[in-house]
């Protein structure tokens, strides 16, 4: 059996969505003045700007993914996350994704693990995904949500 090849894209929500990226920006801005009105110490805006753009950081700025044979991983602003494919459980469908768990069940950890794959085209990518997740001798459950 070969490996398939490596696939890498990258997906920035801020850009399709300009009109929500704008409020969430101003929210950002009246958060950290209302902080600033409060406490009046720079130090606090600074943590309260790190933690707010923090939050919204998946959305703000590109996301990188890619599926190779170390895994499946999403990269962006701050945060790298990696599953290898051995450790992949269950596969969760989504309209505009896919979410690789490598949690046996369902439960409130699934929030905090994985890696979910955003794309335009989610039948190419699971078809890429199942070609990665067999190479590997894989055979997790595939949930439609």
């Amino acid at each position: 059996m070969s490996t398939p090849d490596p696939t890498t894209w990258t997906v920035h929500l801020a850009k399709q969505r300009p009109g929500m990226a704008v409020l969430i920006l101003l929210a950002i801005f009246f958060g950290l003045f209302a902080v600033y009105a409060i406490g009046r110490h720079w130090v606090f805006v600074v943590l309260a700007a790190v933690l707010l753009i923090g939050a919204v950081a998946e959305f703000l700025f590109p996301v990188t993914y890619r599926l190779d044979e170390q895994g499946a991983s999403s990269r962006h602003f701050g945060s790298w996350r990696v599953l290898p494919w051995t450790q992949v459980r269950r596969v969760y469908l989504f309209p505009n994704g896919i979410k690789l768990s490598p949690l046996p069940a369902r439960g409130w950890a699934e929030a905090y693990r994985g890696v979910t794959l955003r794309m335009a085209d989610r039948d190419a990518v699971l078809a890429r995904v199942r070609a990665w997740l067999e190479a590997a001798g894989v055979s997790p459950r595939i949930i439609e949500e």
